[in-house]
């Protein structure tokens, strides 16, 4: 009787220790695909249901089969100014977030958006396809923002869902891990002489 005694706290012990070994934290991008895949069609249902009058998309001139949806979120009493075309390059301000609200960049801080007294825009090409020479001071973007750029007017500021086939892709890029839907708040300050 007395062995069973001994041995008890030594049969606890070896539970609690596998346990332990067990329990491992959750990421946040545990499941990352198939939540992105989630959000998106959230989207298109809310699109659907017209529960959200200012959700809108737009078909990509170079995916006739794809959506990328926006909604245009430009302060009352702007005045606009033209689209840019393909060849163009523009200044953007931009704040680009995960799904689950976690900022990833940005060239901007204030919550409210840009302030051009304080804030920098980016210098970028529209086209995605441009061969820049090295150490030229203008980016390259996504596929994603050479299509949205297209689309908005100087002065627009827009919110945009970009799936992760005109963003990184299955890929991913850096820190962005593959699958990844982004959520750009953009907002085309001028485009470039």
């Amino acid at each position: 009787m007395n062995k069973k005694l001994y041995l008890l706290p030594l049969l606890l012990l070896a539970l609690v220790l596998t346990s332990c070994e067990e329990t491992k934290e959750a990421s946040k991008f545990d499941n990352w695909r198939p939540r992105n895949e989630a959000f998106l069609d959230s989207l298109e249902q809310v699109y659907q249901d017209k529960t959200d009058p200012s959700l809108k998309f737009f078909v990509p001139l170079t995916d006739p089969n794809g959506k990328i949806f926006y909604k245009d979120i430009t302060p009352e009493k702007t005045t606009l100014g033209v689209t840019p075309l393909y060849s163009d390059s523009v200044q953007v301000y931009y704040r680009g977030s995960y799904i689950f609200g976690d900022v990833f960049d940005q060239n901007y801080l204030g919550k409210d958006g840009p302030d051009p007294d304080f804030d920098e825009p980016l210098d970028c090409y529209v086209s995605p396809y441009v061969d820049r020479p090295s150490g030229w001071p203008i980016t390259t973007v996504i596929s994603g923002w050479g299509e949205v750029l297209q689309h908005m007017k100087v002065g627009q500021r827009w919110r945009v869902y970009l799936p992760q086939e005109y963003a990184y892709g299955t890929s991913g890029s850096g820190s962005i891990p593959g699958y990844s839907t982004l959520i750009f708040d953009m907002q085309l300050q001028a485009i470039m002489e």
